[in-house]
């Protein structure tokens, strides 16, 4: 009896234990020997075996009773890796942060959390997330679509971090910008959410610009800015600008159900000879309607004639600014050449693609963000 009456002291004290249950089971070394007052009781004890080992260190029921972070990147199909920063609120809510690696693009996630045992789901009625296992405390894996971890050499692991971290929720905006007696709004192109913009210092300069260019002034126009949603005093969501990036005159959101268009959508360059460009560089360009195109290409603004004529492309009189930056010149200088050198232009799903001689040189898709 002196036996049951101990595990079972065991089992209440864990049970009241609000922390995750840690991974390490007892040594052997560490378990004392059954006294003699034990020794009439030897039938009721159950053999160790790896079932009961797994139970006394991988209970059923986990619990989140404080906010917690998690971050890692995970493995990604088409670029280097997903960054992923995972928050987990004691209130049932979550907010993640993906970052595709040399891809550009962010998605900021909110949802609810489900616990099943130690399997953790994040729903979201618009994105589909990954599921998780609770490895231990400060260690989640990610769930194939069977539900079981993934056995892989690669990373598939977020690690907890020590102390909570607010998440970064700024991220690449493009959308329709309008100044209407002094109050400006903005409409993603992505989402189509339009919200009111705080009139901070970084708003103060991208408002001079549109009031002075008479391109601008009075029209809703398509903009390029880092920005944050944020609530006010009186609890309306602001956009926060953060950076202002540029003006894109005669441009238009893209429409996914009238592919084909090359005119007047911003295109951002995903690839170049075959290869992804940095994210940080953000190199994107238009052809307007008047046979001009101009754009960024990561630290030089360009601009020039085209003549398109079905799919056949010609770009000339290119010029750019001269700015110099040691980490971004070499690919400048072969965006910009292999924009002149391209003799056809191909709009294939999503994707503006761009050949010389059969040879696929740049990849680019509309910029939504």
């Amino acid at each position: 009896m002196q036996m049951r009456k101990s595990l079972l002291l065991v089992a209440l004290v864990l049970a009241g234990c609000s922390q995750l249950p840690a991974p390490e089971q007892v040594a052997a070394d560490n378990v004392s020997a059954p006294g003699p007052a034990a020794t009439a009781e030897q039938d009721d004890v159950v053999p160790d075996s790896e079932t009961t080992e797994a139970i006394a260190t991988n209970f059923e029921q986990i619990f989140i009773d404080s906010d917690i972070s998690f971050t890692g990147t995970l493995p990604c199909a088409d670029c280097p890796g997903i960054q992923y920063h995972l928050n987990l609120y004691r209130d049932g809510r979550f907010e993640v942060r993906q970052e595709y690696l040399e891809r550009g693009d962010i998605n900021i996630i909110k949802g609810i959390w489900l616990l099943e045992k130690r399997n953790l789901h994040l729903v979201n009625q618009q994105h589909t997330l990954p599921a998780f296992y609770f490895s231990n405390n400060n260690q989640l894996a990610m769930l194939d679509l069977a539900g079981k971890p993934i056995s892989s050499a690669l990373n598939y692991q977020l690690k907890r971090e020590s102390d909570f971290v607010k998440l970064d929720t700024r991220q690449p905006m493009l959308g329709l910008y309008l100044l209407q007696n002094n109050q400006a709004t903005f409409t993603s192109c992505q989402s189509g959410e339009s919200l009111p913009v705080a009139n901070t210092q970084h708003h103060l300069p991208m408002m001079r610009h549109y009031q002075q260019d008479e391109r601008l002034r009075n029209n809703a126009v398509i903009a390029t800015l880092v920005g944050r949603k944020q609530n006010n005093a009186q609890g309306e969501t602001q956009l926060l600008i953060e950076k202002f990036e540029q003006f894109w005159p005669n441009a238009v959101c893209p429409d996914p159900y009238a592919p084909g268009q090359i005119q007047g959508i911003v295109w951002r360059a995903e690839k170049l000879a075959g290869r992804y460009l940095p994210q940080q560089l953000n190199v994107r360009m238009i052809f307007d309607s008047q046979d001009r195109l101009y754009g960024f290409a990561g630290c030089n603004s360009f601009n020039g004639s085209y003549k398109q004529q079905a799919n056949r492309l010609n770009v000339a009189g290119l010029a750019s600014t001269q700015k110099y930056c040691s980490e971004t010149s070499q690919i400048e200088q072969q965006f910009t050449s292999s924009l002149q050198a391209a003799d056809r232009a191909e709009v294939n799903g999503d994707k503006l693609q761009l050949f010389k001689d059969n040879n696929l040189l740049i990849e680019l898709k509309p910029a939504l963000n």
